[in-house]
């Protein structure tokens, strides 16, 4: 059977040889197609007028021609393909436009391959988010969304001080040259001119659609990267398979008692003569920076490593999502496993509830206290973590939580274990305090030097760690993570959820407090004894300096001296404890 594209490139040479529009009726066109009046050539082409010379043209312009499909049917960009007709009869314009297709096409065709190089490569780079340039048209014809103004005055500097710079010093010279190599070379040589991720993401974003143009146009046989990595993994969004899990080894420790959720009450333990400041006493900015830049990251590590929930997850908690189980004297938390399902709560196989350890319930209401305090009521209808926003999908509002929180929660929780043997180490005054969680530049640094060092810890190794340390390989352990249940499993969310809060508890909640007390948190009876020894040792602190200050000493110099008997008493310890292993100064 003879294809319709090659009855119509036939009838175009039967036009071509002399046949009339009427000849060629009915072998693949119909009257329709052909008639100017219905606009149906336009499948085909499109008619523009051309001013002409009235001394040369009579009506004084002409019919220029721009063909829309190749002989294979896929679009060609705008003025890639034309043909300038000198009549002003619009029947006869279409005719021509006819006739004269194979050949224009098959000219394009030829010279379509040849991409740009050297300065003409460069000049288009330059060119493209140009205000109505010719590919931003070609973009738009293929539904690609508008590039606002301050976004090609982005991408256009990009281009400039960063893009051409890089390929010319690369020996790039035309958009077939860029390997893969190069293309992941770029984004090295960007970080290594200390632009943030994030901002390298979105100048990528403006590389990556011009490498599209030239995929759907041709000119370019694929793209220098996979879909799906072409940007770089970012801490607050970084992917799955690259988050490492937490030091779990070292975890234990790190929250000994409730002091440590609020800094302030902490400074007050640490050094009960010099730290007198409350969270009420201080001014609003000291509130919003103890709140935003510690409270709010200390609470989301301990609310993750409790119940591994997801980032967007997060941000869309709202208080009433904390359930109260007043008979068992502690709370669950009620989470929606995907976007779709939160903004459609129809369904008890949607959701999961996870129990909370007595350590988070402290964290979260202290969190909440200083958040009332610092910011007014929080109804239960508000979201407690992340800002309102109105979702673009739905309409509806959703919460959602910044990047940089996700960033400082991480840096929070390896500095308290890097200093949970002396915290006194990470900070001793307020001000102090404040300088090193504001210095956000210096954070940045620190996940820079994590990343450059092969470390993938980020806010997702909450989730990853979470999953280890629960160790079930059940439909239990699913259901916590919020994963779909197998079709053999034996349980579903339904069965789960529509159990009494109270039965809940009892059936359910023991392996995640077990597996916490075993991996992070204290049991009472560690408390007890922790307590008991932070008491021994702030009456042995508070009898040394009352002696010191009674003979005349100030408080600072008291303070400093028992640090200094203290440092005395723990090397002596070590000393004598080092047995038959040699010296204490032996070795290090």
């Amino acid at each position: 059977m003879i294809s319709t594209s090659l009855l119509r490139e036939f009838s175009q040479l039967l036009l071509k040889h002399g046949a009339s529009l009427e000849d060629i009726i009915g072998m693949v066109y119909t009257q329709e197609e052909l008639d100017p009046l219905t606009g149906k050539f336009k499948k085909y082409f499109d008619l523009t007028a051309v001013n002409r010379d009235p001394a040369k043209y009579p009506e004084g312009y002409s019919y220029k021609i721009r063909y829309k499909l190749d002989l294979s049917g896929i679009r060609i960009p705008q003025g890639k393909a034309t043909y300038t007709t000198k009549t002003a009869m619009l029947d006869e314009a279409v005719k021509l436009g006819f006739e004269n297709r194979l050949e224009v096409l098959k000219k394009y065709e030829a010279g379509k391959s040849k991409p740009k190089g050297g300065k003409d490569f460069f000049k288009m780079l330059e060119d493209y988010y140009e205000k109505g340039s010719k590919y931003l048209l070609d973009d738009s014809a293929c539904n690609k969304r508008e590039v606002v103004h301050q976004s090609r005055r982005e991408a256009q500097a990009f281009i400039k001080s960063d893009l051409i710079p890089y390929l010319i010093e690369k020996k790039i010279k035309s958009i077939q040259e860029f390997t893969t190599p190069i293309y992941s070379g770029l984004k090295i040589y960007l970080q290594a001119k200390g632009i943030k991720d994030k901002t390298i993401n979105n100048r990528m974003n403006f590389l990556t659609r011009i490498f599209d143009y030239h995929l759907r146009n041709g000119i370019l046989e694929k793209l220098p990267y996979t879909k799906g990595t072409a940007l770089l993994r970012i801490t607050g969004k970084q992917g799955k398979e690259d988050a490492e899990i937490l030091p779990i080894d070292k975890l234990k420790g790190i929250y000994p008692h409730r002091r440590l959720i609020d800094p302030v009450e902490l400074l007050r333990f640490i050094n009960p003569f010099a730290a007198t400041e409350s969270f009420n006493s201080m001014n609003a900015k000291e509130q919003g920076i103890i709140l935003n830049d510690y409270i709010l990251p200390f609470t989301l590590g301990v609310l993750s490593l409790n119940t591994g929930l997801r980032n967007s997850e997060i941000g869309r908690i709202r208080r009433e999502d904390f359930i109260g189980v007043k008979e068992k004297e502690t709370f669950l938390l009620k989470v929606w496993n995907k976007k779709t399902e939160y903004f459609n709560k129809t369904s008890e196989s949607k959701y999961r509830k996870i129990p909370l350890h007595p350590y988070t319930i402290e964290a979260v209401k202290i969190y909440i206290d200083r958040k009332e305090k610092h910011c007014g009521t929080t109804k239960d209808s508000d979201f407690l973590f992340g800002k309102a926003v109105i979702d673009k999908d739905t309409g509806e509002e959703d919460g959602v939580l910044s990047y940089t929180h996700f960033d400082k929660t991480v840096l929070l929780i390896l500095k308290l274990i890097k200093h949970k043997d002396n915290f006194a180490d990470f900070f001793s005054t307020k001000d102090e305090l404040i300088k090193t969680m504001k210095d956000t530049k210096a954070l940045h640094e620190e996940l820079k030097e994590m990343r450059d060092a092969g470390k993938g810890i980020s806010f997702y190794s909450f989730r990853k760690t979470f999953r280890t340390m629960l160790g079930l390989n059940n439909d239990l352990a699913e259901y916590y993570m919020g994963h779909k249940l197998g079709d053999n499993s034996k349980t579903t969310y339904i069965q789960i959820n529509s159990l009494d809060n109270k039965l809940f508890v009892e059936e359910y909640a023991a392996p995640v407090i077990t597996m916490l007390d075993k991996f992070v948190f204290h049991s009472d009876e560690e408390l007890k004894i922790m307590r008991e020894e932070d008491d021994r040792k702030m009456k042995k602190q508070n009898d040394f300096m009352q002696d010191k200050i009674s003979h005349g000493q100030s408080i600072n110099d008291a303070f400093i001296d028992y640090h200094i008997m203290e440092y005395k008493e723990n090397v002596e310890a070590k000393i004598k404890n080092s047995g038959n292993d040699g010296g204490y100064f032996d070795k290090i």
